[in-house]
């Protein structure tokens, strides 16, 4: 190891790795790897390409004295706008087992401590190495930059996984009569204003506490497979007509009580889904079909629809 008391500042393959193994010890629950990494800190110095590992630690290390010496290192050492989310000392400890939603409240509450530019940073963080975090930034105005980001980070290709980002339970695997509907106000605007929306070819709306379906998913112009299972769903906007490409939708578990007329219109679907509509409660499942009009029969006469 070389003498120079910022030996970690240094440029070259050797630095480079040590910086490498330093990744890995921060990321590791041992509270020994951790300090050991701290410690290497303190004689080293710390480099402006460990700062966001450094903040994860800081708010995330099951040892609160880890947390604290993390959080001095950050005082010292991080840009001006990073401070009050260095010295700000929310903890998100118990993260990989809380709750989404009580993540997002804890955010909320630090966004007004440290600013929202910090805690979207905090949140897009938390998100790549726990996947929690990001809904709270999803309730950012829509084009806001910050939620763009975010809603990038849920598209892999030409997949948009929404509901990933919401955060809310996967009930897919789940039998019919252990699913419930819960009216929950998210915050989240409905995500239209995706920055790449026209390249999206499959969505996941599965449980994503939606009431209603804002018009702007016309933007999903060219949307192949449609999710919106487990939603609170009473109809679809005109405006889904411009979907016209979409091939797969589930409208299973809403509380569509009338068959969506838009749904005429949708001459290329080859798959609905719209089971355990009508009067699907929170506490229990009807087996009541929702009546299929025998115009959509016509209109679209190659759909398999389940009801």
């Amino acid at each position: 190891m070389s003498d120079n008391k910022h030996f970690l500042l240094e440029s070259g393959d050797e630095q480079q790795e040590m910086l490498e193994n330093l990744k890995r010890l921060l990321a590791s629950t041992d509270a020994t790897n951790a300090q050991l990494a701290l410690t290497l800190l303190k004689n080293g110095g710390v480099p402006d390409s460990l700062h966001h590992d450094l903040l994860l630690v800081s708010k995330t290390h099951a040892d609160a004295s880890i947390r604290a010496g993390i959080r001095r290192l950050l005082e010292k050492h991080a840009a001006p706008e990073w401070q009050a989310l260095a010295q700000n000392g929310t903890s998100f400890a118990n993260i990989v087992t809380a709750k989404e939603k009580d993540i997002r409240d804890k955010m909320s509450r630090m966004a007004k401590e440290v600013g929202w530019e910090g805690t979207a940073l905090l949140g897009c963080l938390l998100f790549e190495r726990f996947g929690k975090g990001l809904s709270f930034v999803l309730t950012y105005p829509k084009q806001d930059p910050h939620r763009l980001k975010a809603l990038q980070m849920l598209t892999e290709g030409d997949v948009f996984d929404f509901h990933r980002g919401v955060g809310y339970y996967n009930w897919k695997n789940e039998k019919p009569e252990a699913i419930m509907l819960s009216q929950v106000q998210t915050g989240i605007p409905f995500p239209g204003d995706h920055p790449d929306a026209a390249r999206i070819r499959a969505i996941n709306f599965h449980n994503c506490k939606f009431d209603s379906v804002a018009p702007d998913v016309q933007a999903f112009a060219n949307v192949e497979e449609m999710d919106l299972s487990v939603n609170n769903l009473k109809g679809l906007p005109p405006a889904f007509a411009k979907l016209t490409k979409l091939r797969k939708l589930n409208l299973s578990f809403n509380r569509l009580t009338k068959f969506p007329d838009v749904l005429l219109k949708m001459k290329n679907l080859e798959e609905l889904d719209l089971r355990y509509n009508g009067r699907f409660s929170y506490y229990s499942v009807s087996p009541t079909p929702l009546p299929v009009p025998d115009g959509f029969y016509a209109e679209v006469p190659g759909c398999r629809v389940v009801v």
